[in-house]
């Protein structure tokens, strides 16, 4: 149970929302303890302030743009969309222009509307609907179509200012203390009555899809959820105004960080992961054998190899894509179970590998059991039937120092040819 709550934290890359929390709370008590200062600092270098978001903002909705056709990832460019215009209307509302603008006759003075009562209305939602987007983010599939990617981003951001200039000028603009019975009176005082628990319940639906829809091992969950945390604390401490726009400048730091790193998880996974089985592929596994990959293996280790029985007749029987079914739930099942000491990966055909680190004999073994069990319980359906599978699993350990790796993988490779010779779904262990 503790092996795999760790392996879920790590899947999950909780330390980047931990980072996160860590960066508000002092960031919070910088500002309890310094906040005059500060206040007076930003009062005088108000225009340095902007240009210093404009800044940090394009370099998030380039990170995206420039990633998208790299990993082809739909949410992280969908971020940078709603993003900058996430930025844009901040920059707008909290920004006095020296000049009127006015079109047909409306004043568009972002500024001058966000000040007219209820003050702080503009702020709290502002952050309540970057809060909303961020529900809409991580349940959107992670990838799509590249133009289709291209235009529902776009689309995202226009639909996101307008929402927003329609509520500032049509709906807080037309706000009456005087004549509460009025509706944009009405969904004001409701809205500013209830934003705390809205942005509180949208927080924990963030949280849940984050958890429940962890996306590999380059999972992007944990940036949308420290991004909907700093929304969160923004969207409370909107009143103040000032630690607001001190979090800014931490929030989009911290948003660069979690998706140049996010880009950079994903092109060492499209770099070292076999796409359709989802683990490690030969690439990968000739990095671990050359001593180049950051796995290192110990002075003690065992070598796992595993071999589908009658693959071919599961293809020929059943086609092409169940044998491709039955080798992702294969190779899928043998990681889970070879986790948290073994590193899987393709060594070929149907044949899965595992590098299991500080186990030999009885314990290689035991592990190897585990992994021929659990493939074992596959029911894989196709076409109305049941397709049961096992595995014939070779075992060889080395136990001292300097041995050749490539060895020991050819006495794990004759040990599955011995398990197939002795009638198949069995464990077959050689020692060196």
């Amino acid at each position: 149970m503790q092996s795999e709550l760790k392996n879920f934290l790590k899947k999950y890359h909780i330390e980047f929302v931990l980072a996160t929390l860590i960066f508000i709370i002092i960031t919070h008590f910088f500002y309890v303890f310094a906040g005059t200062k500060f206040i007076s600092l930003l009062k005088e270098n108000i225009l340095i302030y902007n240009i210093i978001l404009v800044i940090l903002s394009l370099i998030i909705f380039l990170i995206a743009k420039i990633s998208y056709p790299k990993i082809y990832k739909f949410k992280i460019l969908l971020t940078g969309y709603i993003l900058i215009a996430f930025y844009i209307i901040f920059i707008l509302i909290t920004s006095k222009l020296p000049f009127d603008l006015k079109i047909l006759g409306i004043d568009l003075d972002f500024y001058k509307k966000a000040l007219e009562p209820p003050e702080h209305f503009p702020l709290k939602f502002l952050f309540t609907l970057l809060n909303l987007n961020m529900i809409f983010i991580i349940s959107v599939k992670p990838t799509i179509n590249y133009y289709d990617g291209q235009r529902y981003s776009l689309f995202a951001m226009l639909i996101n200012i307008i929402i927003y200039i329609y509520l500032l000028f049509f709906i807080a603009g037309k706000f009456s203390g005087a004549h509460p019975e009025i509706f944009p009176t009405k969904f004001v005082i409701l809205f500013n009555k209830n934003y705390q628990i809205l942005n509180l319940l949208i927080l924990i639906l963030v949280m849940l899809f984050s958890i429940f829809n962890i996306e590999e091992e380059h999972n992007y969950g944990s940036i949308i959820m420290s991004m909907s945390i700093m929304s969160f604390y923004c969207a409370l401490n909107s009143d103040a105004y000032w630690p607001v726009k001190m979090m800014l400048l931490v929030m989009a730091l911290i948003i660069i960080t979690g998706m140049f790193v996010h880009w950079i998880n994903c092109l060492h996974h499209k770099a070292h992961y076999d796409p359709l089985l989802k683990i490690y592929n030969r690439q990968f596994m000739n990095n671990i054998i050359q001593g180049v990959a950051d796995i290192k293996m110990e002075k003690e280790f065992s070598i796992l190899m595993c071999d589908i029985d009658h693959f071919k007749k599961i293809n020929d029987t059943y086609g092409h894509e169940a044998g491709d079914i039955v080798l992702y739930n294969v190779a899928q099942t043998i990681r889970n179970a070879a986790l948290p000491e073994g590193i899987t990966c393709r060594y070929g055909g149907e044949e899965i590998i595992v590098f299991l680190k500080n186990k030999v004999d009885d314990e290689a073994i035991s592990k190897a059991e585990k992994i021929r069990k659990a493939v074992k319980k596959l029911k894989v359906k196709m076409k109305g039937k049941t397709i049961t599978i096992t595995v014939s699993i070779g075992v060889a350990s080395a136990k001292k120092e300097k041995v050749d790796i490539e060895k020991i993988i050819k006495l794990a490779d004759e040990s599955v040819y011995k398990a197939k010779k002795r009638g198949r779904d069995r464990v077959v262990f050689e020692n060196k």
